[in-house]
């Protein structure tokens, strides 16, 4: 397993905690406070701090499959289960709620997600 040490709050009051890097959903980044979300699959949010080109090529270089679909969102293909087209958005859990994350996508970013989709043969779902 390997893991991320990241806060649970943007200010680091929380002190580090270990993430594991398969659980995570997308990376955001949040211009106003300059610092990256992390969203997992469980609907928690991290922090760190860094750009979002940064953590995907770090991520990718692990061995991870990260794609930057917009100019504030790195989806983690792996874990993209339900792909909107009309919306533009990946979403990481069958089953959503109110509270589910979504990662928003540009129109290439979510061409060029959907093609590394079907080149894994994803059994993510179309909607």
């Amino acid at each position: 397993m390997k893991c991320l040490s990241v806060t649970k709050d943007q200010n680091g009051l929380s002190g580090i905690v270990q993430l594991n890097i398969d659980d995570i959903a997308f990376l955001e980044f949040d211009s106003r406070s300059g610092k990256i979300f992390i969203h997992t699959i469980d609907n928690n949010i991290f922090y760190t701090v860094g750009s979002l080109k940064y953590w995907t090529e770090v991520l990718n270089n692990t061995g991870y499959r990260f794609f930057v679909a917009d100019r504030n969102n790195s989806v983690h293909i792996d874990n993209i289960v339900e792909m909107n087209g009309f919306l533009k958005v990946a979403y990481f859990e069958r089953n959503r709620t109110e509270n589910s994350r979504q990662c928003t996508m540009s129109k290439s970013g979510y061409k060029e997600v959907s093609q590394l989709l079907h080149i894994r043969k994803s059994s993510a779902v179309y909607t």
